[in-house]
């Protein structure tokens, strides 16, 4: 017999490794008893009992009945007797042998018929092939997955039968490879993956469950194959291999755009630094010096305009000032850092209170203090420009309080900065957080309006966020939240 073939991976790329079946020689199945061999040994029985019935009850009728009329009789009644004792057995006994046949091609129509159900309902398809693999069943199934009735494949042979284009071609040196390594290593079946051929032209991608089944001699007598389409899944994964492909490309030439905007950003910053402040602390500085050598000689209008040069040439450098700042933010090497907040919030506590001697007024750090997902030099800036500006933005109309607080629970940590200063509307509240955004004139309390977006930019590279909430002290709150390690994916 010629090795049989069933379905393998197709080559050269798209075969996936085939699913290892533990090798195990075919079950032998024992030999039934002969029915000839059967009603031998029953006949054999009956000739035997009859034989030795005859010859003991004939002599024991002649050694117990003289008269030959009575022996005559009693030999009648004692054949009759025979023959009737001989059927009523032979009734019994048939009707005995054909009640177990009948229960047992009962059970065989019912084993049949939920085999039957099975395969119709079952998912998968159920080829069934000889052992020359021509086809001797094709399940509904199978006509659904591949288009052909069962009719016009049964008996066909896909590898010699010209009209019938199965497998795709390119698959056939796998399909025979898959096939003989399963026969060498004696295994009771294979698993393979490859392309098919419906009826319409079109190519579907299947996988092969195939059990071999042997005659009582260990030989291949035929093979039965489940088939599972899965071009949907093929063409799905085909589909999420190029959207992340697609992605991955997107995500570098992101990364590229980042990597030039960074480099851009430097440079601004250092042209920023060199070419723009320079004009400015020339301007400034020759306004001073002709405010502290000439200023006697001004008429007060010149006077009042050089004090307007020096002070819109402040502000200017000290929006330079702020816009370095803010370009200078950037995500920490290393990745995240962890800073303990109450040290540093009475560190800064300590230098706001020297830089202001005259705010007049108690700044709480209600300790402990969680620790927060930054590097120092983040943090010490954070809090320098929201404790800065509670002091700077404070009611004069009553005395100074400022409260430093914070916790940590299983949805994050938080750390609050509030105040009882005049408070922020809730219409101005995201508007702050934007570069050279204001709430106050520059000539009533000068500043830059870049505090508070260095703020929101260093908590957010930490993986935070920043809000501003009405404060129980009066003011305004302003809380820094991170989420926990596991809402972080970390």
């Amino acid at each position: 017999m010629h090795p049989c073939r069933i379905y393998g991976g197709s080559p050269g790329g798209p075969t996936e490794a085939p699913i290892p079946v533990t090798p195990h020689p075919p079950a032998q199945v024992p030999p039934l008893p002969s029915a000839s061999r059967s009603a031998a040994l029953v006949a054999l029985a009956y000739v035997t009992v009859g034989i030795l019935w005859i010859l003991l009850s004939d002599w024991a009728l002649a050694v117990l009945i003289p008269s030959q009329e009575l022996y005559a009789l009693v030999q009648t009644w004692k054949g009759s007797a025979f023959v009737l004792v001989t059927g009523l057995l032979l009734f019994f006994l048939l009707r005995h042998q054909y009640a177990r046949r009948s229960r047992r091609t009962e059970e065989l129509r019912e084993a049949n018929h939920r085999l039957n159900l099975h395969v119709e309902n079952t998912p998968l398809a159920l080829v069934e092939w000889d052992r020359d693999l021509r086809v001797v069943r094709w399940s509904p199934r199978a006509e659904e997955i591949f288009g052909w009735r069962e009719d016009e494949v049964r008996g066909l042979d896909w590898r010699t039968d010209p009209g019938w284009r199965f497998v795709v071609e390119e698959d056939l040196p796998a399909v025979d490879r898959t096939v003989e390594q399963s026969l060498e290593e004696n295994a009771s079946g294979s698993y393979s993956l490859n392309r098919n051929h419906r009826k319409d032209g079109s190519i579907i991608w299947c996988e092969w469950y195939n059990s071999w089944v042997f005659d009582s001699e260990g030989e291949v007598a035929s093979m039965m194959s489940l088939v599972h389409d899965v071009t949907a899944e093929r063409e799905a994964t085909d589909e999420v291999r190029r959207l992340n492909q697609e992605l991955e490309a997107r995500v570098h030439r992101r990364t590229e755009q980042l990597a030039q905007a960074n480099a851009d950003m430097k440079a601004l910053n250092y042209s920023i630094s060199h070419d723009l402040r320079a004009p400015v602390r020339a301007v400034l500085g020759f306004g001073q010096i002709l405010e502290r050598r000439y200023s006697r000689d001004f008429p007060p209008e010149a006077r009042e305009y050089l004090g307007h040069i020096l002070q819109a040439g402040g502000h200017m450098d000290l929006l330079i000032d702020g816009l370095l700042e803010f370009g200078r933010l950037e995500s920490p090497e290393g990745g995240a850092a962890a800073t303990e907040a109450g040290p540093v919030a009475l560190e800064v506590v300590r230098e706001v209170e020297a830089a202001a001697p005259e705010a007049k007024g108690t700044i709480q750090v209600s300790e402990p203090l969680p620790t927060l997902p930054m590097d120092r030099t983040s943090l010490r800036r954070v809090l320098h420009n929201l404790l800065g500006n509670a002091v700077k933005y404070r009611d004069p109309s009553r005395p100074l309080q400022v409260r430093v607080s914070g916790r940590s629970n299983g949805n994050g940590t938080r750390l609050q900065v509030e105040d009882n200063g005049p408070g922020i509307p809730e219409e101005h509240r995201d508007r702050l957080f934007r570069l050279f955004e204001r709430m106050h004139r520059q000539e009533d309390i000068p500043g830059a309006g870049v505090g508070l977006a260095v703020v929101r930019k260093s908590v957010e590279l930490a993986g935070g966020t920043v809000s501003i909430q009405p404060s129980e002290l009066g003011g305004a709150a302003f809380e820094l939240a991170f989420p926990s390690n596991e809402r972080r994916g970390t």
